[in-house]
């Protein structure tokens, strides 16, 4: 029975530590994955952007010719008459981006759904560990006790 106690103790120890992982497990991916989504949300701001740029240069290279302060005046910009500026792959990276943030939140929804439904479990496993281990424990010791005292006592007319 002391080696029954004793490895209640080990138990209640080691299931304390892997709780412990498996919350610390959930923190490291939930960070991981906002790294990723701010990583991503920055290259979409930048696809964006770049998109912005062409389809200005392309707005001009459709007008009439260069006009004060578009650029082409200074001599910087495309030159009138290039013919239609293509905007497509940076329409194309623009939509990528936003495609993969999207994936990234959708991931980032499920891990935070299944967090929750661990934290519950883990909630009512570290409840059980906290409170009615240690309760046993303790009636076990009291049974070991009074076991070790009968044991003491000796029968009259011995």
């Amino acid at each position: 029975m002391k080696g029954l106690h004793e490895a209640l103790v080990r138990y209640r120890h080691a299931q304390r530590e892997v709780a412990g992982r498996g919350a610390e497990e959930i923190r490291v991916v939930r960070a991981s994955l906002e790294a990723k989504a701010s990583r991503w949300r920055a290259r979409l701001e930048q696809c964006q952007a770049e998109l912005a740029a062409c389809q200005e240069r392309a707005a001009q290279a459709a007008g009439d010719g260069p006009k004060a302060g578009d650029g082409r005046a200074a001599g910087w910009g495309p030159p009138a008459g290039d013919g239609p500026v293509d905007c497509s792959g940076y329409a194309r990276a623009a939509e990528q981006c936003g495609d993969r943030l999207e994936q990234i939140r959708r991931w980032q929804q499920r891990i935070d759904a299944e967090a929750s439904e661990f934290q519950g479990t883990a909630g009512r496993f570290a409840d059980l560990l906290e409170n009615d281990l240690p309760r046993t424990e303790e009636h076990l010791l009291a049974v070991i006790s009074s076991l070790e005292a009968a044991r003491r006592v000796q029968a009259p007319g011995s």
